[in-house]
């Protein structure tokens, strides 16, 4: 009981700073919504998308292989700080060369409607936003989670200050609104490493690279890549078709119902930051499927009532946060929130695979939920529109669950009864740490 209230007050912690980011990110939606148009979002979405799509491709996956690594301590601090820090600058060279040698190739395609000098400017955000990924799960590994939460919080802090003042105070448009988004990784970064230096007393020194943990890393972290890769593809690709048949004005639209949906994963991501390294370090088989089961259980009732009360109140938000240029948003939202439910139970067991050394195994699902959404995409978009990228979204999104469900049973002879439904022990627990939370702000 005492591993299980630990668990859950480290996951109130990440909650409760999430719970701020939710007000950051809708804030950022609201002001970049109503100030840029549907096609100056739109297109804002479609240039943020490219530097995050190379950051994901060139990864390796040492972030994920970080949590890991610091998790079980083999290495010092100081060998993986200084291998991030050197793989941070160097595959940030490599990502904005290969991306300028894209943008030349493709600057006559159906894509030449976005702005390329801004679009090229972004690429230098890259070494700010490898080096929080790599950074930050440093903290993570650590189980720092307050630490780990603060960075995820400036980064969206700076770029929605920087909004505010630059976009919406001074209405200096896109361009503004692309040097926020640098601005805001540029931050996390700062502060990552003011923590490391001043707390953890590390040093910039790169003779403290390690080959043999980069190797290490890369080995572990690749089948994570993989499926990152995928996995960013599958929440991404819907937005760059859009772009392709509909143009940027659909992106905006799409893509507001998209980062509204989103703010419902982030108590799936609470949890799961926590879950990943809790499940590295444990040593005991029962210890991890009680734990996972425990909470896939919570996050699976909590999931279908938020989702339902978000479906209702669906027109309700867009009239508040947006504006009526935005009013079909909300039927992408309706259609959207079945895959997002499920895809956040989904996060939980995606991470407890990982924890356990088992990345591939999210790796296969990853590119069947890429096969099927290209092609769902291809078919619908091209037909019905808009509706046609959330639907494919939505029907991917539940297949990838049910696979997952069955994998993760068969791995842990966890049956997927004893992991979606709620048991009395569990509501018994969370009644328990409630009084207890209530008590500690008394």
């Amino acid at each position: 009981m005492e591993t299980n209230n630990s668990f859950f007050s480290n996951s109130l912690i990440t909650l409760t700073r999430q719970l701020a980011s939710i007000v950051i990110g809708i804030t950022l939606i609201s002001v970049l919504g109503r100030t840029l148009g549907k096609d100056g979002y739109g297109e804002y979405t479609l240039i943020t998308y490219v530097p995050l799509m190379i950051m994901t491709f060139l990864n390796l996956g040492l972030n994920s292989s970080t949590i890991y690594f610091v998790s079980r301590r083999k290495y010092s601090l100081k060998e993986i700080f200084n291998t991030n820090v050197l793989m941070a600058l160097l595959l940030s060279l490599i990502g904005i060369i290969i991306g300028t040698v894209v943008l030349f190739l493709f600057k006559e395609s159906k894509f030449d409607e976005l702005n390329l000098s801004l679009l090229f400017a972004s690429f230098f955000a890259l070494p700010f936003m490898l080096g929080m990924i790599f950074l930050q799960t440093i903290f993570q590994g650590q189980q720092k989670f307050k630490t780990f939460n603060t960075a995820l919080l400036i980064q969206q802090l700076g770029t929605v200050i920087s909004v505010l003042i630059f976009v919406l105070l001074l209405d200096l448009g896109l361009q503004a609104a692309v040097f926020s988004f640098g601005i805001g990784y540029f931050c996390s970064v700062t502060y990552c490493l003011i923590i490391l230096f001043t707390v953890e007393k590390l040093q910039l020194n790169f003779r403290s690279f390690s080959k043999t943990y980069l190797k290490e890393s890369v080995t572990y972290g690749i089948k994570a890549h993989i499926s990152n890769v995928m996995t960013f593809l599958n929440y991404r690709l819907d937005i760059f078709f859009l772009g392709f048949f509909l143009g940027k004005g659909s992106v905006g639209i799409y893509s507001a119902a998209v980062n509204i949906g989103e703010r419902l994963s982030i108590f799936s991501q609470s949890i799961s930051s926590v879950l990943l390294p809790r499940i590295s370090s444990s040593k005991e088989t029962v210890d991890r499927n009680r734990i996972t089961a425990l909470v896939t259980r919570i996050m699976t009732l909590f999931m279908i009532l938020l989702g339902l009360v978000v479906f209702i109140l669906s027109d309700f938000i867009f009239d508040v946060i947006l504006n009526s240029e935005y009013e079909s948003s909300s039927l992408m939202l309706q259609l959207l929130i079945p895959g997002i439910v499920v895809l956040a139970v989904e996060k939980l067991l995606s991470n407890d695979l990982a924890g356990r050394g088992k990345p591939e195994l999210n790796m296969y699902v990853s590119i069947f939920n890429v096969v099927l959404n290209v092609i769902l995409n291809l078919i619908l978009i091209p037909s019905i529109g808009i509706k046609g990228a959330a639907i494919a979204s939505s029907i991917t999104y539940i297949l990838s669950f049910m696979i997952k469900v069955i994998i993760y049973s068969r791995e842990t002879k966890v049956k997927p009864f004893e992991l979606l439904i709620l048991k009395k022990s569990d509501v018994l627990l969370l009644s328990s740490t409630a009084k207890k939370l209530a008590k500690s702000f008394m």
